[in-house]
């Protein structure tokens, strides 16, 4: 046979490229035989079929194995309703596969509103920090790069993996790879993953283990199994986004029924700031309301990582805060633009404490058009494994956040507009205590309570000691100053979560209510306040003034179910510590008056109990 001849029947080279498990319908292959492949008309011989037949059941095997694969993962992922859980079994098949170092998977999110950014989401194989120009390590988590219309971009929405690095392993678009430094991923691979035409993120894939880069016949099983990762990662984030919003409606309801019928406007305040720190995951939040004389924005309420002292002196008015003026700081520019603003990267967030502010979120508090404050929160929190809230410095504040506290935001102010209204008409001016009025509307509430339940309600009475003396040697003014910071000492003795309640109940008298307390408890925390008075100076018009106080205590129901003899029976103690020398607490006990630290006189209080039942 001539070498012309020979050429006639050379048969084509019948090695196997796998393009796609697409081809496994592919009628080109399905319906092949040994005598299409033939150039000439010469018959294979029968090692030269076998041969044939072999690769192309090997062929097909292949095609088998990683259709039924795509299948399996797809059924695996499809069961996968957490977003972390779902990134982390998606990434560990891909290395599997690919024997890839590493993998990282980015994912586009709100929190930097206006820009479109792509944020790592999960990683293997990777540091967890990173440093860029000499700045301090950052979680691998906070890493982001944004979308644009340059070269890396139009590839990336062509939905095809490419090869980030050329065969020098260089990064094939340098402009990008610096402006963003995205030589921390260490990827050679990426896959967009296009949801309905879009990016929803990016799987990034380092090189093989042997330092070999994954080859392009390798890209098609890579793309389908993507595709499939997408379409569940996109549910999941759906999924977890309307738990999120139903968990917020169902807050929002929560507290709309329970402050609804509130009328004390601090608990008001208090409470309407908590659940936004509790609902959001904040560490810590304050509440400021607008003064509209003066324009400026008061904190009145605070809540979350706050040292308690610290938080109930703030809270009940006794330690003075910094106040923002319209526009000052991200409060006041959410106050002076009526919307709300947050602020996820700590690089556009003024440090100007100790502690470092990751993250804050401010919601106006708006009724109708008018400003009436903001509600502020910075930084998240997480539960470690111990249960503890522990700092979460790449936890971020999200639209739904944002969502839920303007949903509260708008519910405060409304209730506490309402708020005003009623604590207007029981609140003393000069003070800021509640009045008369809504002293004996309480004292008669708590006392039909306690004689129901059996629990104990004291009631203390105090009077500032030489009051009128007072007035007629400093003047009118000093003597309001002095009533206004007996008040606020007064009201800094309330005890976090107890019900107490403090009044003013004309001119310089003044009483609290203690419900569910013992009298020696009670007479404890009479003694701390008067000593807190005694101590306490006054400064008005540059002249230093002290007054002291004397106290009466009386209980129910043990000593009196009534609640106009309560009243007396701890006037009666008060008259008894003025007449005593001053400057001293008294407690009514079995008819005894005594002196805070005086012993009982047991033989007294056998004939004064004596005394007592023959009366009956």
């Amino acid at each position: 046979m001539s070498h012309e001849a020979e050429e006639e029947y050379e048969f084509e080279d019948s090695t196997f490229e796998i393009n796609s498990p697409t081809v496994a319908n592919d009628e080109s292959i399905e319906n092949d035989t040994p005598e299409r492949v033939i150039r000439g008309k010469a018959p294979l011989n029968v090692e030269e079929q076998l041969d044939y037949y072999r690769k192309k059941a090997i062929h097909q095997d292949i095609l088998i194995f990683e259709m039924r694969a795509l299948l399996q993962s797809g059924k695996g992922f499809g069961n996968i309703l957490n977003l972390k859980e779902l990134l982390c079994n998606f990434m560990a098949v891909v290395r599997e596969r690919y024997d890839a170092t590493n993998s990282s998977v980015l994912l586009r999110d709100d929190l930097d509103p206006g820009q479109n950014y792509y944020r790592v989401k999960s990683y293997s194989g990777l540091d967890s920090e990173f440093v860029i120009n000499d700045r301090a390590p950052e979680s691998l988590y906070m890493f982001k790069f944004m979308q644009d219309n340059g070269l890396l971009w139009q590839i990336i929405r062509q939905g095809n993996v490419f090869s980030v690095q050329d065969l020098q392993k260089d990064p094939r678009f340098e402009t990008a790879w610096r402006q963003w430094n995205l030589g921390v991923l260490k990827s050679d691979t990426w896959c967009p993953l296009i949801k309905n035409g879009e990016v929803l993120g990016i799987l990034a894939l380092g090189e093989k283990s042997d330092g070999s880069q994954i080859s392009e016949t390798e890209y098609p099983f890579l793309q389908e199994l993507a595709s499939i990762a997408t379409t569940n990662i996109d549910s999941t984030l759906k999924y977890e986004k309307n738990q999120r919003i139903l968990r917020n409606i169902q807050t929002l309801y929560n507290v709309n029924q329970q402050l609804a019928h509130v009328n004390d406007f601090k608990r008001l305040c208090v409470e309407t700031l908590a659940t936004a720190v509790d609902a959001v995951s904040a560490q810590k939040g304050n509440l400021m309301l607008l003064n509209k004389e003066t324009g400026q924005l008061e904190i009145k309420v605070v809540w979350g990582n706050i040292p308690h002292h610290v938080r109930d002196d703030i809270n009940n008015g006794i330690r003075s805060t910094k106040t923002f003026s319209l526009g000052e700081g991200i409060a006041g520019q959410c106050a002076a633009e009526s919307r709300p603003i947050r602020k996820n990267d700590k690089k556009y967030i003024e440090q100007v404490g100790k502690n470092i502010v990751y993250c804050i979120c401010c919601v106006p508090l708006m009724r109708g058009d008018t400003v009436e404050g903001v509600i502020a929160l910075t930084n998240k929190v997480r539960t470690n494994d111990n249960g503890e809230r522990v700092l979460d410095d790449i936890g971020r504040f999200t639209e739904e956040d944002v969502s839920l506290c303007q949903g509260l935001a708008d519910q405060a102010a409304v209730n506490l507009h309402k708020s005003r209204l009623y604590n207007k008409s029981i609140t003393d001016e000069m003070t800021g205590l509640y009045n008369t009025r809504h002293f004996e509307d309480s004292l008669l509430s708590l006392m039909d309570s306690a004689s129901h339940t059996g629990k104990p309600l004291c009631l203390a009475v105090s009077d500032i000691d030489h009051f009128k003396n007072f007035n007629d040697t400093h003047g009118h003014k000093a003597g309001d100053a002095v009533l206004q910071q007996v008040a606020r000492v007064m009201q800094s003795c309330i005890r976090p979560d107890s019900g107490d309640m403090v009044f003013r109940y004309g001119g310089e008298e003044f009483c609290m209510l203690l419900p569910d307390t013992e009298p020696e408890e009670a007479a404890d925390l009479m003694e701390q306040y008067r000593k807190r008075i005694e101590s306490h100076v006054v400064l008005h018009d540059a002249k230093e003034m002290s007054v002291t106080v004397s106290i009466g205590v009386s209980c129910a129901p043990k000593d009196t179910r009534d609640e106009k003899k309560m009243f007396e029976r701890a006037d009666e103690c008060l008259y008894v510590a003025k007449e005593t020398g001053r400057n001293q607490v008294n407690t009514y006990f079995q008819g005894l008056k005594l002196r805070y630290g005086e012993k009982v006189d047991v033989t007294l209080l056998k004939q004064v109990i004596q005394s007592e039942e023959t009366k009956s």
